[in-house]
């Protein structure tokens, strides 16, 4: 992660933050040895608008029992939608925050799933900056590695990293 961000660009949490998050022996690992990005875009940020605020943790109760989220970024300039890391059964999720509208859904089944999808996401668009000609091989090679780690995040067409690599293809967004 540093190589690709810079030891200052990238956010890891003391082992005592882990501990009060309530962080599973892997989450923990991840967020206090590889970390995330501070800024990723143009899909991730720690840096969000808004609240719920970057590392909150929300506690609520569901007809399952308690539950505990971990807010851990969104996606860059848009104020109602969160990442977070369900810290009991440890998958992300993205939020939509948008009063009687909000809803959600599962981004990744794990925390180091997720962050492998920013880091290597933001390496294909590193490689296409230094040389555009490669975009549509980089490409192919980049949704073949992500469906490889994760074949859940694209079972639908509307699912997060699906339109995200729909966006990145030339669907209307430049990177």
């Amino acid at each position: 992660m540093v190589r690709l961000y810079g030891r200052e660009n990238v956010y890891t949490a003391t082992p005592e933050d882990a501990d009060r998050f309530g962080l599973s022996p892997a989450d923990s690992d991840f967020l206090v040895h590889v970390g995330l990005p501070r800024h990723a875009p143009p899909f991730f940020t720690t840096q969000v608008e808004g609240g719920p605020d970057f590392l909150e943790v929300i506690d609520f109760t569901t007809s399952e029992g308690e539950q505990r989220e971990l807010v851990v970024g969104g996606p860059p300039g848009d104020p109602e939608m969160r990442f977070s890391l369900d810290v009991n059964e440890g998958f992300i999720t993205l939020a939509v925050l948008r009063g009687d509208d909000s809803h959600g859904e599962i981004v990744n089944n794990s925390l180091g799933d997720f962050i492998e999808f920013i880091y290597r996401i933001d390496e294909h668009a590193r490689r296409v900056a230094g040389d555009p000609s490669v975009r549509e091989e980089s490409l192919q090679e980049l949704s073949a590695h992500l469906r490889s780690i994760d074949q859940f995040s694209f079972e639908r067409a509307d699912d997060w990293w699906a339109v995200a690599l729909h966006l990145l293809a030339g669907g209307g967004i430049d990177i």
